[in-house]
């Protein structure tokens, strides 16, 4: 994962990397939880209805008070992928050394496929259920998780890509001493 300019990066202190973790940490559990995500979750419904629609599969998304619907599939925080964003959000902006204006390109890149993607993701689980390949149980939740995992691992090696410093701080924090010793 780390670029060819690893042979340059500067070796992490413990103190940087628990600083590094804290502020990591304390970005992560305020994104995920402090806002009201129903903007969120009702423009995943409206653009996965409108893809659905546009490849043949007849469906509305509808709001009834603060909740957002694809026929009568509700759609919540956890589908919008706002959790995985939480955490890029939480190990992108405290990462050391790394330009703002990298770190604001990589997280409008990784945000903007990971919308995208969650709503290719939603609108695959609906049309296996509708056509009855998979039954609800499986499409949602064990092909959720793998694709859930192989887009992770796709954000990471992209954010590298044009976030250099992260896949750098990443190999180096794991080179430390205090890991190798057990300390």
């Amino acid at each position: 994962m780390p670029s060819n300019s690893f042979l340059e990066a500067k070796p992490v202190s413990s103190g940087n990397l628990i600083l590094y973790a804290s502020a990591a940490i304390l970005i992560i559990l305020i994104i995920y939880y402090i806002p009201d995500y129903f903007f969120l979750e009702k423009a995943t419904a409206d653009h996965t209805a409108l893809f659905l629609n546009a490849i043949g599969i007849s469906v509305q998304s509808t709001a009834i008070g603060n909740a957002a619907f694809i026929s009568e599939i509700q759609i919540v925080k956890d589908c919008t992928g706002i959790q995985v964003l939480a955490v890029f959000l939480g190990l992108i902006v405290p990462l050391p050394n790394a330009p703002l204006k990298k770190k604001a390109v990589s997280l409008l890149v990784v945000s903007s496929i990971l919308y995208f993607a969650n709503v290719l993701r939603i609108a695959l689980e609906f049309w296996l259920v509708y056509f009855g390949i998979l039954p609800w149980s499986l499409a949602h939740y064990p092909l959720s998780l793998a694709l859930g995992i192989v887009g992770v691992l796709l954000l990471v090696l992209l954010t590298d890509r044009f976030l250099p410093e992260f896949g750098n701080f990443i190999f180096e924090a794991t080179k430390m001493k205090t890991w190798k010793q057990g300390a």
